[in-house]
């Protein structure tokens, strides 16, 4: 059996409750075509099949779209610095559930299109392309119908190199409450010397086995609320 591939999502500590969301329900946003940062998202060569007035049927179609962008490589310099403020916002890591389609961004030419491509099944395609400048960010996606968010599992959290210390403390006292099993990382501060980064959280157990009379009820009441928060905004799948 293939191991499941591991992705990561580059994250500013601006909306703080955007990243808590993240986090504590383990689903990432799905965004339409135009709250993406690259105005040419979405924008299609025609040839002279497709008259002008089908323009407005082109953005109905792809309005219905919703995409999902993140990365398999954790140590991209230029993503934390466009998408996690500069450093001082985190990574976190996470995989997807099964079944779940992802497709690997593609950075050649967008296809020029006809007549008989303004459809749904077009606008999927063009959205697994992206250009040319954007290549740095390695990109994957994840393209779904109108749903708003893709539940994931939260594997870790690693903050940036400038993370604001009073910030990366108010988000540990939550996870140590709300996610005590998550592992969690904090990356050295920049200086002369580079330094490996350094676990701050790692996995714990919280609930001993079920066969033990001795087990504590108030830690396995925890655990399950834990579990049914999830499972209740990710719509039970997985679960």
């Amino acid at each position: 059996m293939n191991e499941k591939p591991t992705f990561y999502k580059y994250k500013s500590f601006q909306n703080f409750e955007f990243l808590l969301d993240m986090i504590l329900k383990e689903r990432l946003y799905a965004a339409k075509y135009n709250e993406l940062n690259d105005p040419m998202e979405g924008v299609i060569k025609v040839d002279n099949t497709v008259p002008k007035n089908r323009e407005k049927e082109w953005e109905e179609i792809i309005s219905d779209l919703r995409i999902v962008c993140f990365t398999k490589d954790p140590k991209n310099s230029l993503m934390w610095s466009h998408y996690a403020d500069g450093g001082k916002g985190c990574l976190v890591e996470f995989d997807l559930l099964d079944g779940q389609e992802y497709h690997k961004i593609s950075y050649l030419k967008k296809p020029v299109l006809n007549g008989k491509d303004i459809n749904i099944s077009k606008a999927f395609e063009i959205l697994k392309y992206k250009d040319k400048p954007w290549k740095y960010e390695a990109e994957y996606r994840c393209i779904q119908l109108k749903d708003r968010f893709l539940p994931v599992n939260i594997k870790s959290i690693t903050f940036g190199p400038r993370s604001n210390e009073e910030s990366v403390e108010m988000l540990m006292h939550i996870l140590t409450l709300c996610k005590p099993n998550l592992k969690v990382r904090k990356m050295s501060e920049i200086g002369v010397f580079k330094s490996a980064e350094f676990t701050i959280g790692a996995k714990k157990t919280m609930v001993v086995s079920t066969s033990n009379p001795k087990e504590c009820i108030q830690c396995a009441s925890i655990n399950m609320m834990q579990r049914d928060f999830v499972g209740m905004h990710r719509g039970w799948k997985d679960y």
